[in-house]
């Protein structure tokens, strides 16, 4: 989730304060319209009522207009790759220590090992770009046939992705796109823009047109696509967005976390909605700082569904949670694989089509990982595809079995 701007921004951050308090500047900005207000506050609520009642869908990148998003259908999944016949030794790399990323890289793993794989993981010792990119460059040196990274920016492990495809080995990145750098073989994004259009209807329905929305944003998180959000409010003639900028270091911080929103909110204290740049953030340091700020009652609007946020769902604290399946990025990133080691094209990053709902308190599973994909798959089958093609009949259970 740290891009092509990230380098420059964490050098600028080292002479920020120690607190990690907001960064660069925050304007207001009344956004003009095109659309009649009462037009654009049923055209939300009929966006989320599309969403909810089973899935939406768009290009997983890049900013989606409303009426880019249309409803999802089983067909609009690429055909599934069969593995290569021969097995292949993979390793997986990631930096984050927590939440979706070890997650993945274990369900890789898990089904990797399903389809004859051998696959080893390698954990950053840090969720930064030198200890990113020696754990890439380790990975090389046992030579295997493919890297598979869990939300590592191509920005960040140039010479590993330069190295490797000079040794004719495939790279694929779940959860990023191009914006953060070029070098993959094959990214796997996750339609940010798709997501985040829904929140910004959230926004506008709830408020009857009169939503007045922060956008939390940090240079270089490009691929969590703050500015889907931004584009669909300023079409809201009665809406008013904030763009808030915080340090990219402090987004793990729940210190930093927690002063920036308080001191963000009582900036701004007639802000109804903040939209988080991503559920897989930790976000009770957030709601604390919210619910600290003066004369604001303003909620928590995320996507990306984790196990803190669905918990935080139940309880109340957060009013819904639009979601698109996680597992799923990582299915189409081992059929990445699987098309490269026969010679085959890469899916485009626009190629994809993820089903995008979202859930509100009622619908909350279980906060954890297992439970979240089951309540996905139960309202969208996307995964017999891959267990038909791989010859995995019991790939839900290989998946559901992972919850860590």
């Amino acid at each position: 989730m740290i891009g092509t701007a990230a380098l420059a921004t964490l050098a600028a951050c080292s002479s920020s304060s120690s607190s990690g308090s907001s960064a660069a500047t925050s304007s207001d900005s009344s956004s003009a319209s095109s659309s009649g207000g009462d037009a654009y506050v049923t055209q939300s609520q009929q966006l989320l009522d599309r969403a909810h009642a089973a899935a939406v869908t768009g290009p997983s990148f890049g900013t989606v207009p409303a009426s880019g998003i249309v409803p999802w259908k089983a067909s609009d999944m690429p055909a599934a790759t069969a593995p290569p016949s021969k097995p292949l030794k993979v390793d997986v790399v990631y930096g984050i220590p927590s939440g979706y990323v070890p997650y993945a890289a274990h369900l890789i793993k898990a089904i990797g090992t399903k389809l004859g794989w051998s696959v080893t993981i390698f954990p950053a010792s840090s969720p930064t770009q030198p200890a990113e990119l020696a754990a890439m460059q380790q990975a090389l040196l046992g030579k295997p046939n493919a890297i598979i990274s869990v939300v590592i920016p191509a920005v960040w492990v140039g010479p590993a992705l330069t190295a490797a495809k000079a040794a004719g080995i495939y790279t694929v990145d779940i959860h990023q796109d191009s914006t953060d750098g070029t070098g993959y073989s094959a990214v796997v994004p996750s339609a940010e823009g798709v997501q985040k259009a829904l929140l910004a209807a959230w926004a506008v329905a709830k408020t009857n047109g009169k939503a007045n929305t922060m956008l939390v944003e940090a240079p270089g998180f490009s691929d969590v696509n703050v500015g889907a959000a931004q584009s669909y409010l300023q079409a809201c003639s009665g809406c008013t967005t904030v763009i808030q900028q915080f340090n990219p270091t402090s987004f793990t911080d729940p210190t930093q976390l927690q002063s920036n929103a308080s001191s963000a909110l009582s900036a701004h204290p007639s802000v109804n909605y903040v939209i988080w740049p991503t559920g897989s953030l930790p976000l009770t340091p957030v709601l604390d700082g919210m619910s600290a700020a003066p004369d604001t009652d303003a909620q928590l609007l995320v996507d990306d569904a984790s196990p803190e946020d669905v918990q935080l769902l139940s309880q109340g604290k957060l009013p819904l949670v639009v979601e698109g399946p996680g597992a799923l990025l990582v299915l189409e990133a081992i059929d990445n694989i699987n098309r490269l080691e026969q010679g085959k094209q890469a899916l485009a990053e626009t190629s994809l089509r993820i089903p995008i709902t979202y859930w509100t308190q009622q619908q909350a599973p279980a906060p954890n990982f297992p439970a979240i994909t089951a309540a996905q798959l139960q309202t969208n089958d996307w995964l017999s595809p891959f267990a038909t093609a791989w010859h995995v009949p019991q790939l839900k259970s290989v998946i559901l079995g992972v919850s860590s």
